[in-house]
């Protein structure tokens, strides 16, 4: 009997304290599984609340080094291709590879008197609808990995109601989202798009209008201040030297403010 007494005492010395490590160290996993939860789920709820820019590069279609130097800024955006250039049809589909949103770049009448009517084909104010048919029966099918448009120029014809009723007919038909570039403050694009029922926005601004980096870091100051208030914007800019390095030279500090993203993702689609 006081064998058995003996035999049970050991085990109870030898299994009483691994049993309370285990338990213990248990605990101690949970908690720290728990508080690692914890610190993702705070984590991405931060990357939810930031605000939001769909950044939209324009007029690619001649170049591919354009397009190169698009990526190596390795966040999500757009790039909008003018048809019929002789890199477009390449840009599209390795910016849809690249995981970008391709829009279609559509040539519309500027007030400018210079702008390149040699280069393509632009929908004038003047143009009969059957021309205006033709011309958008080939601009939006050009490209079958594009999921959207925005207005190429287009100071003149986005002001005019009956033109850009043609228009975003359209777009509609074709079910592509429209965003008005905004090259002129009396466009009527959204505002007719809107009431089509399109998925429709508009830009809140050209990073680079003016070509200077002083100008171009000035306007992404803006820019940062107009999404801290309304939460997530569309902007546009172009695939120029100085556009690419200041963007370049301030991602780091940006993207602690907000998040870049498509527009399939600005629009959740």
């Amino acid at each position: 009997m006081a064998r058995i007494i003996k035999i049970l005492l050991c085990f109870i010395f030898v299994l009483v304290p691994i049993i309370f490590y285990k338990i213990h160290n248990n605990k101690n996993k949970t908690k720290n599984v728990s508080g690692d939860y914890a610190i993702r789920a705070k984590n991405s709820q931060d990357l939810n609340r930031k605000p939001q820019i769909a950044l939209i590069f324009d007029d690619l279609g001649e170049n591919l080094k354009e397009l190169k130097d698009i990526y190596s800024l390795d966040i999500p955006l757009t790039v909008s291709v003018i048809p019929g250039l002789k890199f477009s049809q390449n840009i599209a589909h390795i910016s849809y590879r690249c995981g970008f949103s391709v829009f279609i770049h559509i040539p519309l009448e500027a007030k400018e008197e210079d702008y390149p009517t040699d280069k393509y084909p632009f929908i004038k104010v003047s143009d009969s609808k059957s021309r205006v048919d033709s011309l958008l029966k080939y601009y939006l099918n050009f490209s079958q990995v594009a999921i959207g448009v925005n207005n190429h120029m287009g100071s003149l014809a986005t002001e005019d109601s009956k033109l850009m009723r043609w228009v975003l007919a359209k777009v509609k038909e074709n079910d592509l989202i429209f965003v008005d570039s905004r090259t002129s403050l009396k466009s009527v694009g959204y505002d007719i798009a809107k009431s089509y029922g399109l998925i429709c926005g508009y830009n809140q601004g050209f990073i680079d209008s003016v070509d200077t980096l002083e100008a171009i870091d000035k306007k992404i100051d803006k820019l940062v201040e107009i999404v801290s208030e309304k939460g997530k914007i569309i902007v546009i800019a172009h695939p120029r030297q100085r556009t690419l390095g200041v963007l370049a030279r301030r991602l780091p500090e940006l993207k602690r403010k907000i998040n870049f993203v498509t527009i399939k993702d600005y629009f959740e689609l």
